[in-house]
């Protein structure tokens, strides 16, 4: 089979149609009570809708950059070039220079056992921090990853999974770092500082409120606490170790923290308001405003990266970093914003009647599932609609 780009995101378009309306399908036939009509509609057509809008630009972009290239080579050369890819900064000359090799050699089965040969030569190349160093990480990460379950599930019941799974992967990522690297860099300080002490937040209001609702334990199975884990985990690696094909434009970051921040005071100012009667004026202003802030806030700053930085990526580094802002400062916000409405009228943030725990499961989803995906999808868009009127005959650098 030919694959094109036509192809591509004619596979793609048919795949998100087919899996979200199965999901949407599961949805109704397990909801408590039935959507009407008219929302029902909504939400079967605007979710997939956004979703192959940003697709299909990720893969306009990814073909032109890189696609229609990768798409001429045999597997041996996309082996070899995807090994290359992933390779530190220093040793990319090696790579080059193993592609340019693997141009000379002949025959089917010779290629393949060049490009495997090179493959486990790029697996053992010397860490940059050195063996022994590496060995002595790998250890005390290990050990704190085994040691910090049990005490953190003996001082707080229902933590020990995501402390356990949050300090592997923790610890995972300095492994990482020592192995690629001889020295970190924060090339944003101030977008790194705003996720590191969002996901610090995240972790203490976690804390606090599993140590006032101990039956909340059960609303943070062992599946959830590593979903969490895993998320707060995420967002520090793009602060701190931020990966290379992310970009390295440094206004993208600035425009998505800043945001996210709006996204947040939004978020703030929703719950606050939520059963206050304002002012007849303030009403009109809130209902033409806070419908509009999240499709702004998310899709504005790509859009400007994308125009500034020249780049779809910077425009997708831009989301990116929106999003993993905002995860953990909502969800910091949430669990203490969700015990103030319980205990004025005992009913959860989302307005329904549970059990406290389940404001929990509320912010797992909404402010760690269903607002990232919303800023990650918007921002694409942003990234996209960003570009210039001549990239549509040339080739949109990533």
């Amino acid at each position: 089979m030919s694959w094109t780009l036509r192809t591509f995101q004619t596979v793609t378009t048919c795949a998100i149609a087919t899996v979200w309306a199965a999901f949407f399908v599961v949805a109704l036939l397990t909801a408590d009570t039935l959507p009407t009509p008219d929302t029902a509609v909504a939400q079967l057509v605007l979710p997939p809708l956004l979703w192959v809008l940003a697709a299909r630009f990720v893969l306009r972009h990814w073909w032109s950059a890189t696609g229609a290239r990768m798409a001429a080579m045999d597997g041996p050369e996309r082996l070899l070039t995807a090994a290359a890819a992933a390779l530190p900064a220093g040793r990319r000359e090696w790579g080059v220079a193993m592609a340019a090799e693997l141009a000379g050699v002949e025959g089917r089965s010779d290629r393949w056992r060049f490009a495997l040969s090179s493959l486990r030569a790029t697996l053992w190349l010397r860490p940059a921090g050195g063996r022994p160093v590496l060995a002595l990480v790998t250890v005390a990460v290990v050990a704190a990853t085994v040691a910090v379950g049990p005490m953190a599930g003996a001082a707080v019941p229902g933590l020990d999974v995501f402390a356990a799974t949050f300090t592997g992967l923790v610890g995972a990522m300095v492994v990482l770092a020592v192995a690629r690297t001889r020295r970190p860099r924060l090339p944003v300080p101030v977008p790194t500082l705003l996720v590191t002490a969002g996901v610090a937040a995240a972790i203490t209001v976690t804390v606090v409120f599993l140590r006032r609702e101990p039956a909340a334990a059960a609303q943070l199975p062992p599946a959830a606490a590593v979903y969490l884990a895993a998320v707060l985990a995420g967002c520090l690696w793009i602060a701190l170790a931020s990966p290379r094909w992310l970009g390295t434009d440094r206004l993208a970051p600035h425009l998505g923290a800043t945001a996210a921040v709006l996204f947040v005071a939004w978020f703030l100012l929703l719950i606050r308001t939520e059963g206050a009667e304002p002012p007849l004026a303030l009403v009109l202003l809130l209902v033409v405003v806070l419908p509009l802030t999240p499709v702004a806030v998310f899709l504005i700053p790509a859009f400007a990266a994308r125009r500034g930085g020249r780049s779809f990526r910077s425009g997708v580094q831009a989301a990116v970093w929106t999003a993993a802002v905002a995860m953990p400062l909502t969800y910091a916000l949430w669990l203490p914003a969700a015990l103030r409405q319980y205990a004025i009228d005992g009913t959860l943030l989302v307005g329904e009647r549970a059990p406290v725990g389940a404001n929990l499961t509320d912010a797992l989803i909404f402010a760690l599932g269903i607002f990232p995906v919303l800023a990650l999808t918007l921002g694409v868009i942003g990234a996209g609609l960003g570009a210039r009127g001549r990239a549509t005959s040339q080739p949109a650098p990533w």
